[in-house]
């Protein structure tokens, strides 16, 4: 009766282990990043900000410099938390 049980468990083991593998397709990518189809689709300022200005959403310069100043800020406060040097902070442009 043992031996049913023992011949039992194994044999789950192996078919679950089996069920496991993959099935010879990898599912590791080529490459990391924002990239899809072979191209990168993180979008830059230079691409974003004619877009905006064509379809009339750009925010105002002074809204955009607040919204800015305020992330600068936010990036300098989290480094300061974690007791990192805020030096590496970029000043934040426009993009224009």
């Amino acid at each position: 009766m043992r031996l049913h049980f023992a011949t039992l468990v194994a044999t789950f083991f192996i078919i679950t282990a089996a069920m496991a593998q993959n099935s010879g397709g990898s599912s590791v990518p080529l490459e990391e990043g924002n990239r899809a189809n072979g191209f990168d689709y993180q979008p830059t300022p230079s691409e974003v900000v004619p877009r905006e200005k064509a379809a009339g959403i750009l925010p105002p310069a002074a809204q955009q410099k607040a919204t800015d100043k305020t992330l600068e800020q936010l990036d300098k406060n989290l480094l300061r938390d974690e007791g990192l040097s805020t030096k590496s902070v970029p000043k934040m442009t426009t993009g224009q």
